[in-house]
């Protein structure tokens, strides 16, 4: 598990590469170099409110964090990916050629912060909420009452109905796990909030050293 300081160093990393963008996002751009640029600046105010709050180690505000979360999803993927036309390289873009030269590179980025802004979003609420609603489930309301012969089942009865067939298990299968779906399986444990904030700075971070001017 990454460490507080490791964690510290890596948003303030994503600090530092997205102070850039927000600082020419007033640069007087334009057109689609100007919505890009507003959207990597919506992208770094919300890094910037997090990252001291992550700082600390402790769990942030569930409700502040799902909102910024909500942010980084809707600013990534394709919302970004299309504010790149191919040569839109005008002033005062800061965008390298080579973001049209490894497209696929380019958007993997942006959809790998798109599902790690969902992701982030899913574990902002406290384990312990979620444990609470999984503990205490709606109760499904009562079947009405029926009588002697409304529960007979004349199919049944009458031997019309062929009997249920009885699964078997081998040992084997049991020790092997080969049921499929007859043997549940354990869900996969959640990341933390820290670790997903982590990797939103470190993407940002990649990104911007990767196609950044």
């Amino acid at each position: 598990m990454m460490n507080k300081l490791g964690i510290a160093w890596l948003a303030a990393g994503g600090i530092v590469v997205l102070t850039g963008v927000t600082a020419l996002a007033h640069g007087g751009a334009t057109g689609i170099v100007g919505e890009r640029m507003m959207g990597m600046m919506m992208l770094s105010e919300q890094v910037k409110l997090l990252a001291p709050l992550f700082a600390d180690g402790e769990p942030v505000d569930p409700v502040l964090l799902a909102e910024a979360a909500t942010m980084i999803e809707m600013h990534a993927g394709r919302a970004m990916t299309d504010l790149f036309p191919e040569g839109s390289l005008e002033a005062p873009s800061e965008a390298k050629p080579e973001i049209w030269d490894r497209w696929q590179e380019f958007t993997s980025y942006a959809d790998r912060l798109g599902m790690l802004g969902a992701e982030l979003a899913a574990v902002a609420r406290p384990a312990e909420a979620k444990l609470a609603d999984i503990a205490a489930p709606v109760p499904a309301p009562p079947e009405p009452e029926r009588s002697e012969w409304e529960r007979l089942d004349f199919a049944s009865l009458m031997g019309l109905a062929p009997a249920p067939a009885i699964q078997t298990v081998s040992i084997d299968s049991l020790i092997t796990g080969s049921l499929g779906d007859a043997v549940p399986r354990a869900a996969p444990a959640s990341r933390t909030q820290q670790q997903v904030f982590a990797d939103v700075t470190a993407t940002c971070s990649s990104c911007h050293a990767a196609f950044r001017r």
